[in-house]
């Protein structure tokens, strides 16, 4: 087993967990003003709560990497467990797209529902890898959040301005 340093994380925790927190904001504020158009969609009420799921992965397990003193192998269980949270908002969410009539075709549901599940593995990958003592698993997670990022984007974009289209 590879000693972990986490002290060397704690610039990206600071600066992930700052821009989640925005993130958030703008989903929420994003949901609150198209909430009739949301509520329409068969699949988008899902989309929206597990796009704010994946971002608070971010949020939760950014703020857990800035416990003093608390070992690699305790965030590896945390960030694994904040990642499965958001996975099981995130199957739901793929389910209900799969099955809406409504929306994009097929092909591009498929495609929403596995980039949306993907996009939480690096927090499962790198979870399970601290937990073991790898310090491999900082850059899965380091590459999780980065990829819920440019997601959750995306979602927030959907869910302000194509929704109204």
């Amino acid at each position: 087993m590879t000693q972990v340093d986490l002290e060397g994380w704690h610039d990206f925790a600071v600066a992930t967990v700052g821009a989640a927190g925005a993130l958030a904001g703008l989903i929420i504020v994003a949901v609150s003003v198209n909430v009739k158009q949301i509520i329409a969609g068969s699949a988008l009420p899902a989309r929206a709560g597990a796009t704010i799921a994946a971002v608070a992965v971010i949020l939760v397990s950014g703020m857990a990497m800035l416990i003093p003193g608390q070992g690699a192998e305790a965030l590896g269980v945390e960030v694994l467990v904040f990642s499965m949270a958001a996975l099981a908002f995130q199957a739901d969410a793929a389910v209900r797209l799969l099955r809406s009539q409504d929306g994009p075709p097929l092909s591009a549901r498929v495609s929403t529902a596995v980039i949306g599940i993907g996009q939480l593995t690096g927090g499962v990958v790198g979870g399970i890898l601290l937990v073991t003592g790898d310090a491999g698993g900082l850059f899965w997670v380091a590459g999780g959040f980065i990829a819920i990022f440019v997601v959750s984007i995306v979602n927030a974009w959907v869910l302000m301005v194509e929704i109204l289209r």
